[in-house]
């Protein structure tokens, strides 16, 4: 479970976010400037992730439109209903207001920063990145970070920040795999496998046929059984992948039939959900 700030611990991270130089390159700074002023003027007593991200439009539309997509500005429209872009996004609107109106008169125009336990690790995180290849945290580090938690991603996604581009996920990619293999068409290769379900499995289950496997010949048809039923068959180039939902014993045998040129070859992998 992950573990609330102390009030010390997040006064002196905001601390260091607020006057410390070694931490942030002068946009990201800037850009948080501009999320704090956008929280106040719209009387939000903390800045979360989509706070953040929006800050990081304001401050850049065309870095965040190369790896968000969606209909940002209606999502930064809705998060800020106050809100500017440009030098005055830095500037409290009392301010610019009164140099509007040429008075002489004074007066305190200041503004608090005030950031989620997440945005705090998020900034941190984005400066560990940074610092790994010698340099402060940048816009692009943040949008770097955010993209290491999914919790984090899940939250972007919901309040309309979708990824550009296709994500590599250990634990969805290779830590949901109960069996994998690479039948190919060379003789001495099995046409029958076996494996045990892993106790650490549960369902929902599916199977994924692919052709081709890596750099090699596709199959020209390839038909597969499961504990002796037939699930699915791929084809080249009419069918080429086939996900199928199936249901697993304690012991398995997968079966395949295939028919191709020499060492052409398909990829099957079974998948479970963790527990």
């Amino acid at each position: 479970m992950k573990k609330h700030l102390n009030a010390s611990q997040r006064s002196y991270a905001q601390h260091r976010i607020t006057f410390i130089t070694d931490l942030l390159s002068q946009e990201l700074a800037e850009s948080l400037r501009r999320t704090s002023l956008a929280c106040a003027e719209n009387q939000k007593k903390q800045a979360g992730i989509i706070d953040v991200m929006c800050g990081l439009y304001l401050q850049d539309q065309e870095e965040v439109t190369r790896h968000f997509r969606g209909d940002l500005i209606s999502v930064v429209n809705e998060t800020f209903p106050i809100h500017r872009f440009g030098h005055e996004g830095l500037i409290p609107k009392a301010m610019l207001d009164q140099l509007a109106s040429e008075s002489d008169e004074g007066g305190s125009f200041g503004f608090s920063l005030n950031y989620t336990d997440d945005v705090l690790r998020l900034l941190w995180l984005s400066e560990k990145l940074a610092n790994a290849v010698g340099k402060k945290a940048s816009l692009k580090d943040v949008m770097a970070a955010v993209a290491l938690n999914r919790e984090w991603m899940d939250e972007l996604s919901r309040g309309g920040f979708t990824p550009s581009r296709t994500l590599a996920d250990f634990d969805q990619e290779i830590g949901t795999i109960v069996f994998h293999a690479t039948p190919h068409t060379s003789e001495g290769w099995p046409r029958k496998l076996q494996f045990e379900l892993d106790k650490d499995f549960q369902p929902p289950y599916k199977l994924e046929v692919s052709t081709p496997s890596g750099p090699f010949q596709p199959v020209r048809l390839a038909r597969v059984k499961l504990n002796g039923s037939d699930i699915c068959e791929v084809s080249w180039a009419e069918k080429r992948t086939a996900i199928v939902d199936v249901e697993l014993r304690a012991s398995n045998v997968i079966e395949i039939e295939l028919d191709g040129p020499r060492s052409a070859s398909m990829e099957l992998i079974v998948r479970g959900i963790p527990v």
